[in-house]
């Protein structure tokens, strides 16, 4: 898709990238809590981010690269960076139109 396609053109340019990775396969549970908890604290400072993940044809030299052994998992791939244009407050939606009390038709008062 168009925005898949930009992400990964623009990869380049970001003046940060975070590797998140696991040690053991599979071992990627407490990890995405984590990745999310780290754009929430970078949103706060301005700063944008995604979790993306690194294509198979290039995870090994990545690892190789950064000499990551071969019994860890690079589960996401971060880039990070001050974003260009306006990077507004986040608007949400009135909690009383996504939340309900005990039942999906009792809007949250």
């Amino acid at each position: 898709t168009r925005s898949a396609m930009r992400l990964a053109n623009e990869f380049g340019d970001a003046p940060v990238m975070v590797l998140i990775c696991a040690l053991n396969k599979g071992g990627s549970g407490g990890i995405i809590p984590a990745a999310q908890n780290l754009l929430l604290a970078a949103r706060a400072y301005g700063i944008g981010g995604t979790i993306a993940t690194l294509h198979a044809v290039v995870d090994e030299r990545v690892k190789k690269l950064l000499n990551i052994p071969e019994t860890a998992e690079i589960v996401y791939c971060m880039p990070l960076g001050y974003p260009r244009g306006v990077f507004g407050s986040v608007t949400r939606k009135p909690l009383e139109e996504v939340c309900g009390i005990d039942r999906w038709d009792v809007p949250y008062k």
